[in-house]
C-alpha cells in the first residue's frame, strides 16, 4: 500500500519540547506511573494492575458461564462442550450479553476509573464523566487444548483491525477515546490474549492525518481493505496477558486480533470503548496540556502540534452485523466509492491481502 505521509506547516519535532509536553501530562497522573504514562505514549497501551477487584471479575464471569450453558449448552466443568462455533471469530469463542448489571467504575473499580481519566486528560474530557461504567457482559475466549498450535502474532493473519465499526474514523475522533480491556481472568501466555501491534499507531496517525475527509468505518474492520497495508508496516507485536482485576488500556489506533486459545485456560475479558466528551485536539495551548492519548499521535507523526481539520462532519454508522438490507447496500455503495478513491491516489491493499480475507481494491488501481 503506498500511503502519503501527514504534512503540517509545523517546525520539525522538538523532542525537548515533546519531552515538557508529556511530563506536563504525566505529572497530572495519581494513578498511572511516569515510566507507565511513558510506555502508553512509547507502545500505545498499559497495564494498569489490581484495577478493579478479583470479586467483581469472578461476578462477571459466573454470569458468562451461567449464559454460556443457556444460550450454547457450553459447560464449565466439560470442556469437550466448549468447541463450537458462534458464528464469528475462531471456535469457543462467545460474546455473552450480561444480566443489565453495571459497575460505576468512580465507586467500584476507583483505580480503573482514574486511571481511564488520566490518559485523556482528566475525567471533564469524559463524555460520561463520573459516570463511566462497565456491565457485566463478556467475551469469551475458552480454549480447545491441543485443537490447534499456538502460532506467534504476525502481519500475515487474518481478522487485524482498528476498532471502530460505528462511526467514520477521523484522527480526531470522540466515538473511541480508549480502548479499555478488563481482564475478568487470568491469562498467562499462548491462553487466547489479545494479540496486539505496538508499533501500529504510527501508521494508523499517518492515514488518517491525510485523510481529513475521514474512512469508512468497515475500511478498517477485521476484513477492512486499509488493514493489510496499515499492519505490514508493523514489526513489534505483543499478547495480551496479566491477572484478573487487571486492566489494558490501548490507544484507539492500535491494531489488533483475536487469538485462537490452544490451552485448557477459559479467557475471560470486555472490549469496551471510551468515549470523550470533544474531539481530539493537536494544538492546546501551553496553560491547557495535551493528553498522553493525543501526544501519542503527534510523536507518532513527528510533530509537536497540529492545527487539525476535518473537512466532513462526524457520522454514525450502524455496525455491520446490524444493518438492515437497505443500510446494507448503500454502506456497500459508500465503501466502493471510497476504495475506488483510495486507489486513484495509489492507497491500494497489497497483493496478499484477499487470500487472507481481506477486502481489496487492487483492481481499482488506475
Amino acid at each position: 500500500m503506498s500511503e502519503a505521509k501527514a504534512t503540517s506547516d509545523a517546525t520539525p519535532f522538538d523532542e525537548a519540547a515533546f519531552d515538557a509536553d508529556f511530563d506536563a501530562a504525566a505529572s497530572r497522573c495519581q494513578q498511572l506511573t511516569h515510566a507507565e504514562a511513558r510506555q502508553f505514549v512509547e507502545k500505545g497501551y498499559v497495564v494498569a494492575k489490581a484495577a478493579f477487584s478479583p470479586a467483581s471479575a469472578g461476578a462477571v464471569r459466573e454470569q458468562a458461564w451461567a449464559e454460556l450453558e443457556a444460550g450454547h449448552g457450553v459447560k464449565r466443568h466439560r470442556p469437550d462442550s466448549w468447541n463450537r462455533s458462534a458464528g464469528f471469530g475462531p471456535r469457543a469463542y462467545f460474546r455473552t450479553r450480561g444480566s443489565g448489571a453495571r459497575f460505576q467504575l468512580k465507586v467500584d473499580a476507583p483505580r480503573a476509573f482514574e486511571s481511564q481519566a488520566e490518559l485523556v486528560g482528566g475525567k471533564e474530557r469524559l463524555r460520561d464523566g463520573d459516570e463511566l461504567a462497565w456491565s457485566d457482559a463478556a467475551i469469551a475466549n475458552l480454549g480447545v487444548a491441543g485443537d490447534r498450535s499456538w502460532q506467534p502474532p504476525h502481519p500475515r493473519q487474518r481478522g487485524w483491525h482498528k476498532d471502530g465499526w460505528h462511526f467514520r474514523h477521523f484522527l480526531n475522533s470522540p466515538e473511541q477515546g480508549l480502548l479499555a480491556v478488563p481482564l475478568f481472568s487470568d491469562i498467562l501466555p499462548r491462553s487466547g490474549g489479545t494479540f496486539i501491534a505496538t508499533d501500529s499507531i504510527r501508521p494508523v496517525a499517518q492515514l488518517l492525518a491525510a485523510h481529513p475527509e475521514g474512512i469508512h468505518a468497515d475500511s478498517v474492520q477485521g476484513g477492512g481493505y486499509l488493514i493489510p497495508g496499515l499492519i505490514e508496516q508493523c514489526s513489534r507485536f505483543e499478547e495480551l496477558t496479566g491477572a484478573a482485576g487487571d486492566l489494558a488500556i490501548l490507544h484507539p489506533y492500535m491494531l489488533h486480533r483475536v487469538c485462537p486459545n490452544p490451552s485448557p485456560r477459559p479467557r475471560f475479558i470486555a472490549n469496551v470503548a471510551v468515549v470523550l466528551r470533544e474531539p481530539m485536539r493537536f494544538d492546546r495551548p501551553p496553560d491547557e496540556p495535551c493528553s498522553l492519548v493525543e501526544l501519542t499521535v503527534l510523536r507518532a507523526l513527528g510533530i509537536n502540534r497540529l492545527d487539525y481539520q476535518a473537512t466532513r462532519p462526524k457520522q454514525a454508522v450502524v455496525p455491520g452485523p446490524f444493518r438492515n438490507e437497505d443500510q446494507a447496500a448503500r454502506q456497500r455503495a459508500l465503501l466502493a466509492q471510497e476504495m475506488r478513491a483510495m486507489a486513484s491516489r495509489g492507497v491500494v491493499t497489497p497483493s496478499w491481502g484477499q487470500a487472507l480475507g481481506y477486502m481489496s481494491n487492487r483492481a481499482e488501481k488506475p
